[in-house]
């Protein structure tokens, strides 16, 4: 019964850690685009297969003409 008095304040230090971590992240906005990133690995893969420049190789060229 003892171990009661050592969990609760645990679990409720772990609770506060979990919620700053939920509010921590919809700040930084890691929560705004959530289907881009993985529909961007499909693309690029049937951008390769084609031998199509994917988008990071076009950003980078942009890049390259802009400086």
């Amino acid at each position: 019964m003892e171990i009661v008095l050592l969990l609760i304040p645990l679990a409720l230090l772990f609770l506060a850690g979990a919620i700053w971590a939920l509010f921590w992240a919809l700040r930084k906005d890691q929560f705004d685009d959530l289907d881009n990133a993985s529909w961007r690995v499909v693309f690029e893969d049937r951008e390769q297969r084609k031998g199509l420049p994917t988008s990071k190789e076009v950003a980078d060229h942009d890049n390259e003409r802009d400086s």
